[in-house]
């Protein structure tokens, strides 16, 4: 499948509400048509702060960049790990009162929503399907906020993986967590894309975990955002991002195009296939230089 070239924006500023508005502008904008529903996606598995969740500040750009649309409607829904509950995870974090205090219309758990049975047919990692809330269905335009860090069994956890959160807690039982499972586990993330997949993602690189993840690691503090309409795009960057900072050997020594999850995703269509199809825009970063050479 060919695509156009793809923008993917970094940002870095003092004011991360700056750093969003920035990277989303860079990366083309939302194109939000006015009078849609909106909904967005934080990452907020565990109650553990940022980079273990969505960092707030970052949701409240995200939410402000929305509003310049003039969607019809702009809900914010999650689901946590699942021994937790999702509401209590999503204020102990202050994200329930981040989307609060920026007036959004709903905020949303998918933790008893009615679901919906699916099967999409390459999804051959899932061979019984999984459920997902028969909700988004009534969304028209869905943006993801993923945080770029390091996952101990997934390898890395960003945009792609950010979709598992739709996905019931029968269906996450079946997640192969365990050393020397990244390939089935990046190959169900990716298969996890085949239906529902965000319009856009705005990334979180305030905090990155450099070695283990998802909720405890080595911290850095890069200060970044990032944006991008698509997902290969927008994880590639963040493992390009990763190598810049120092990471595990898995992420370190091999091309970003060697993970599990990048190549299952490229031969499932869902984005860019060569750092030749991404145009990189950056301000406010002076590493951006040695993140392009990392796209190799």
């Amino acid at each position: 499948m060919e695509f156009d070239m793809v923008l993917v924006g970094f940002s870095r500023n003092k004011d991360t509400l700056e750093s969003i508005r920035t990277a989303v502008e860079l990366a083309g904008g939302l194109g939000i048509r006015e009078g849609e529903t909106v909904l967005i996606r934080p990452n907020a598995n565990t109650a553990d702060p940022a980079p273990g969740s969505t960092n707030p500040e970052v949701l409240r750009g995200a939410i402000r960049e929305v509003k310049k649309y003039n969607p019809g409607k702009i809900i914010v829904a999650e689901k946590s790990m699942s021994s937790l509950d999702t509401e209590e995870v999503l204020k102990k974090l202050g994200l329930w009162q981040a989307a609060e205090a920026e007036g959004v219309d709903e905020i949303l758990t998918f933790d008893h929503m009615k679901r919906e049975h699916v099967e999409p047919g390459k999804a051959f990692s899932w061979p019984q399907g999984f459920d997902v809330p028969e909700f988004l269905k009534s969304i028209d335009y869905t943006i993801a906020l993923p945080v770029i860090k390091t996952h101990w069994t997934a390898t890395f956890t960003m945009g792609l993986k950010s979709q598992i959160s739709i996905t019931s807690d029968r269906d996450r039982r079946q997640l192969p967590h365990g050393q020397g499972m990244d390939t089935l586990f990046g190959h169900m993330i990716a298969e996890s894309n085949l239906v529902y997949k965000p319009d856009f993602y705005i990334s979180d690189a305030t905090k990155c975990f450099v070695t283990n993840g998802p909720n405890v690691g080595t911290l850095r503090e890069p200060g970044i955002a990032l944006a991008s309409t698509d997902v290969i795009a927008n994880d590639v960057a963040g493992l390009a991002l990763l190598k810049t900072l120092g990471t595990v050997p898995k992420i370190q020594i091999k091309s970003v195009w060697a993970q599990p999850q990048i190549r299952r995703a490229i031969e499932l269509g869902l984005g860019v296939g060569s750092k030749a199809e991404i145009t990189v825009k950056s301000s406010g970063i002076e590493e951006i230089n040695e993140i392009i050479a990392n796209l190799a």
